[in-house]
């Protein structure tokens, strides 16, 4: 994943391209963003969204040779304070003139009705990475609630992990991507 978001448009591009570049000579795969997702992510806040704009999409995905991108469509990093206005719409375009996976960044805290449109809309993969931390900690806050006296690293761990696959589990159905594995 190669986050140049916060770049202009041309300097995400050859920021993007240098890593793609690299990391195909590898054999490893790269994951782009473009437009801006708003919320908080690595203690950095971002300042409204700045959805992606479909045209700049093809641009930058034939310009950079990434694999998959992230685009931005009214999402956010982390929880909403309010309920997210979302431009699935926006999704449909880019799908149209993209060919490589696009990515939703954010999905933490959407409806799963919101989330099961942008999937047939085009949306490859969805990040749930607030909703898992959340699963995972508040797991062993229960289990120390319940349990003051208790210091075992490996018990805390246990609730966390059964705390995430249920939630995984759940997400993969609202993704529609139960039966799918070969």
């Amino acid at each position: 994943m190669i986050d140049g978001s916060h770049e202009d448009f041309e300097q995400n591009i050859a920021l993007t391209k240098k890593v793609a570049e690299v990391a195909k000579a590898c054999g490893v795969t790269v994951e782009a963003e473009l437009g801006k997702v708003g919320g908080k992510e690595d203690d950095l806040e971002a300042e409204g969204d700045t959805n992606t704009d479909p045209a700049e999409a093809r641009e930058f995905v034939e310009r950079t040779g990434v694999d998959s991108l992230a685009i931005a469509i009214g999402t956010a990093h982390g929880f909403y304070a309010d309920t997210p206005v979302l431009d699935k719409e926006r999704v449909s375009e880019v799908r149209s003139l993209v060919s490589i996976p696009l990515v939703l960044h954010g999905a933490s805290g959407l409806r799963d009705e919101d989330i099961r449109e942008c999937v047939q809309r085009g949306m490859c993969k969805v990040n749930f990475a607030t909703e898992l931390r959340v699963a995972y900690t508040d797991a062993g806050k229960k289990l120390i609630a319940e349990n003051p006296d208790m210091f075992d690293p490996k018990k805390l761990g246990g609730v966390g992990m059964e705390a995430v696959k249920e939630l995984v589990k759940n997400r993969i159905l609202v993704c529609g991507c139960d039966h799918k594995a070969k």
